[in-house]
């Protein structure tokens, strides 16, 4: 039976540390731009007006290529964004002025939300007039809704015929350690689970749904992850299980078997360097 226990996201300073660091020893932690490149597999036909629903922005400097791009293809883009951090929203607005100033993304109409996705589509069912999206977007986010499949299959019904909704998450050894810490915690603010067992809930909530899964590699040197000493090998091993001291706050037998795991994953090269090699999964759903 799953045990209570209070994930990183509780500790945001401890959790931005964990990431910086896991980043310096690989693209592991990058919300990196390769969803940038399925987003421009979207072709939308004649479209005067782009929707696009933005979940989970932090600050926006991730959704500027995509911004760019979809500036260029469409005569109007109206971008709606959905993040529950005030702070990374006022960032978000303050980029999109700037570009403002400087006559780009004049064709571009924000609106900015600083909610849970929770809270916007409460908010959203009061409105008659709620609008439908053409792209809807989210990375590496699901893990923080309250219910992930049934906010899922009521954003793909927010889709516009012909839509796509993108939802990025871990996959691959990655993903499965998410599933190995779901078996072990439970926190009301976070779902441990993998991406690949996410793509076999959504096919049993929406069997009619047009599902397809793009696998983007990425990798990280975690050595130091098996020197209990090493700072930065604690502060990888956090990220990777997204538990804020876990080697000296999760019960011994789910230490060794999290460390068994990665061992058991990782890729030993001749110069003694350990590598977990995973991948995202990123799920595109079309409504047609």
């Amino acid at each position: 039976m799953a045990t209570e226990l209070k994930s990183l996201v509780h500790f945001p300073e401890h959790y931005a540390l964990s990431r910086k660091v896991t980043t310096q020893y690989g693209r592991l932690a990058n919300r990196n731009n390769q969803f940038f490149e399925t987003i421009q597999t979207y072709e939308g036909g004649q479209i005067n007006t782009l929707c696009v629903l933005a979940i989970g922005t932090g600050m926006g400097s991730f959704d500027k290529p995509v911004i760019d791009d979809l500036s260029l293809k469409f005569p109007m883009v109206h971008y709606v964004v959905i993040e529950p951090d005030e702070e990374d929203v006022q960032q978000f607005q303050d980029i999109a002025n700037s570009k403002h100033s400087r006559g780009e993304w004049d064709n571009v109409v924000f609106e900015f939300h600083a909610k849970t996705v929770k809270e916007y589509l409460e908010s959203r069912d009061k409105d008659e007039n709620a609008t439908l999206f053409h792209i809807i977007h989210m990375v590496q986010v699901v893990y923080y809704f309250d219910e992930p499949v049934t906010t899922i299959a009521t954003l793909f019904d927010m889709l516009e015929y012909g839509g796509m909704l993108l939802n990025v998450m871990v996959g691959a050894s990655y993903g499965q350690l998410f599933d190995k810490m779901g078996k072990h915690f439970t926190d009301p603010k976070m779902n441990f689970i993998g991406g690949d067992t996410m793509v076999e809930q959504i096919k049993n909530r929406l069997p009619t749904a047009n599902l397809s899964v793009i696998k983007k590699p990425k990798a990280c040197e975690i050595s130091e992850c098996f020197k209990p000493t090493s700072k930065d090998g604690n502060y990888i091993l956090d990220f990777l299980t997204h538990v804020a001291n876990f080697r000296t706050s999760a019960p011994r037998c789910v230490v060794d078997e999290v460390m068994s795991f990665l061992k058991d994953e990782g890729d030993l090269q001749r110069n003694g360097e350990v590598y977990f090699k995973t991948d995202d999964c990123h799920m595109i759903m079309y409504k047609h």
